[in-house]
């Protein structure tokens, strides 16, 4: 079975300096693939490279990102412009600036339906109203009609949500979907959303930090550190048998059920480097507590077992 979607060797640079680094992965349908890292390690600049919506001046310099076997790169803006929404679509990290501030709740939900789908204007407020109640807005006819000041910040995550999920694309593409929302709603949400994915053969890419997360929502993971991938794995396999030290660090600092009180939870000395100052060899060995001296060179992206991948001397060996 071909990809929904296939990144390869994707390297992505701002003037002089790469932000991520070489990145190869595929997404199937129906299925959902985790892009799991911290801050500053390059998971929503792989988003934004996949809509092109790079910010300026970055730019992708080398690599491709095939969407259902058609480049992506290649598309003129015009051609892409039709394709985001349709075909493609994102929920941005941030409510609050990713909403028009001037229009009405509904108008904003309703304009991707009219222009995507050439709904009527009465059809359109029927499906928004709809998708409102889909992502668990309460009276969802009345608030079509409010502003976004007039919502929470969860309400207007889900807005957000009932935006991308509007034109039912083929792919979607979600930064950090759930940070707003109560833990009740995060579980719906991503129930919603994993339960889209199989009936409509929706590729998902996830993007988070919390492992529980994962945990719910994953069919498959893939870990980032430094703009370079760092393990790829079905998710039950980066559960039980994590390769990478970063990864088993993240396992180790995820609070657990029945932690003892007052119990201080381990933690990964050091940050993320910026991608100006990168050490030489292994992006990962400064903070690693099983580095060498063979942590010096850089180590490749390799199948150490039946299809999980890592980047790591040790685990690879």
């Amino acid at each position: 079975m071909s990809p929904l979607l296939d990144v390869q060797h994707l390297i992505v640079s701002f003037g002089s300096v790469s932000v991520v680094r070489d990145i190869s992965f595929q997404l199937f349908r129906g299925r959902t693939l985790c892009l799991v890292g911290e801050s500053g390690s390059g998971k929503s600049m792989t988003a934004f490279s996949i809509m092109r919506l790079l910010p300026r001046p970055g730019r992708i310099t080398q690599g491709s990102i095939l969407f259902d076997g058609e480049d992506l790169g290649v598309l003129s803006e015009k051609a892409m412009r039709q394709r985001r929404g349709r075909d493609l679509s994102m929920i941005f990290q941030d409510p609050m600036t990713s909403l028009n501030p001037v229009l009405r709740i509904g108008r904003q939900l309703m304009e991707p339906l009219e222009i995507h789908q050439g709904l009527h204007r009465r059809e359109a407020e029927e499906k928004a109203a709809e998708l409102m109640e889909l992502v668990g807005i309460p009276d969802a006819r009345r608030r079509l009609n409010d502003y976004p000041h007039q919502f929470s910040g969860g309400m207007r995550q889900r807005v957000m949500i009932a935006m991308a999920l509007a034109c039912a694309p083929r792919l979607l593409l979600a930064d950090e979907p759930t940070t707003a929302l109560d833990i009740t709603i995060q579980g719906q949400i991503l129930r919603l959303l994993g339960r889209l994915a199989r009936e409509r053969d929706m590729g998902v890419l996830l993007i988070t930090h919390d492992l529980g997360v994962v945990a719910e929502a994953a069919d498959d993971v893939a870990v980032m550190y430094a703009g370079e991938l760092m393990e790829i794995s079905p998710v039950k396999e980066f559960f039980e048998h994590p390769l990478h030290p970063y990864s088993q660090g993240l396992m180790a600092c995820a609070p657990l059920v029945g932690n003892h009180a007052g119990r201080r939870l381990p933690s990964i000395p050091g940050m993320v480097p910026l991608p100006s100052e990168l050490p030489e060899g292994c992006s990962f060995r400064p903070r690693c507590p099983h580095a060498s001296e063979q942590c010096l060179q850089e180590p490749p992206l390799v199948d150490a077992a039946d299809g999980h991948l890592v980047r790591c001397w040790k685990a690879s060996a």
